[in-house]
């Protein structure tokens, strides 16, 4: 039977992974956090045509989807906020507004045509726009040797574009779980929290096919120190996972690894498991979005983390191995 299985919350190093050793301790995860990517700039996730006056103009010609508008008018801009305020500074029918684009590494100028109404006070641009992307995820570890973190295990994707989001810049901040939708058959659940954008504890300086990474300034709470496992001590049989179900509070979870992938190269399911405490399968009706990054240990090591579901059996999930979630964050400068 096909499995259909869901992501929670989506560069190529010219140098080899370094040397990572088994005997350094992490400290266990396990936290919820709010995770907020900027683009250092506005997305375009898309264009559209538009008419004025018997003329149709369509901005697609010139400015593509992933493109980042980075100056309007020479002003640079770097919010939401900043692009309408600027754009509102022209107030004719048809306005060419100067703009300058950043696409890969280039930056190029283009001229941006729009029209305002000055009836409802609003203007078309024939733009789609974004300037962040945020969400709800898992802390899986700290790792003291460098300041460094690991966390959700799977990469975060832009959902407009569909392909892996860009991380120009981005932070890690506490969230507070506030509630639980069950997941279902073939529907994802999903934890929903309070995020304290205040509070910025970690930077994020790459998103990748097996997690986030970056720099820690503090931890959220007093940590236990564990040893983590290569690949290749994982086994079958009993293991623990760590999340949050209520508020900030870290709880363990028994879980049974009913299969391990012998894996050379990194991916997201090297660990087959499914749900076997009978509280978390009461409170959440198996994985759901939110949890993923929730470490798990076996014998009282740190082996990996939650990854994805199967959707179709939502109490059935996968898990990556800690040992390829190391090789990234410690290959950070």
């Amino acid at each position: 039977m096909y499995k259909k299985i869901v992501a929670f919350l989506c560069a190529l190093s010219l140098l080899l992974p370094i040397g990572i050793h088994a005997s350094d301790d992490l400290y266990l995860g396990g936290d919820s956090i709010g995770i907020q990517l900027d683009y250092n700039g506005v997305m375009i996730t898309g264009t559209y045509p538009f008419v004025v006056q018997g003329e149709t103009y369509d901005p697609g010609g010139t400015i593509q989807p992933s493109d980042i508008l980075v100056k309007v008018n020479q002003v640079p801009i770097s919010s939401m906020d900043e692009l309408y305020q600027q754009l509102s500074a022209f107030q004719e029918a048809v306005n060419e507004i100067p703009v300058e684009i950043r696409r890969g590494s280039n930056t190029i100028p283009v001229t941006l045509k729009t029209t305002y109404d000055a009836s409802t006070r609003s203007f078309k641009s024939g733009l789609y726009v974004k300037d962040k992307i945020v969400g709800v995820g898992t802390l899986t570890y700290y790792d003291p040797s460098n300041n460094t973190y690991g966390a959700l295990g799977h990469e975060i994707m832009d959902s407009d574009l569909k392909q892996i989001a860009e991380v120009p810049s981005g932070s890690l901040y506490p969230a507070n779980v506030i509630s639980i939708t069950k997941a279902q058959d073939n529907i994802p659940g999903e934890k929903h929290a309070e995020i304290d954008f205040s509070s910025a504890f970690a930077n994020v300086l790459a998103n990748t096919n097996i997690g986030i990474y970056g720099h820690y300034d503090s931890m959220l709470r007093n940590v236990e120190a564990l040893p983590w496992a290569k690949h290749d001590e994982v086994h079958t049989g009993k293991a623990v996972m760590y999340t949050v179900l209520q508020g900030n509070t870290i709880e363990p979870f028994t879980i049974n690894i009913t299969k391990v992938h012998r894996q050379n190269t990194s991916d997201v399911k090297g660990i087959e498991f499914t749900i076997a405490d009978e509280r978390l399968a009461s409170a959440s009706n198996g994985i759901v979005q939110g949890m993923s990054g929730s470490p798990i240990v076996q014998d009282g090591k740190i082996i990996g983390a939650v990854t994805h579901v199967i959707t179709s059996h939502p109490s059935n999930g996968y898990g990556v191995f800690v040992e390829w979630m190391l090789e990234k964050s410690r290959n950070m400068a």
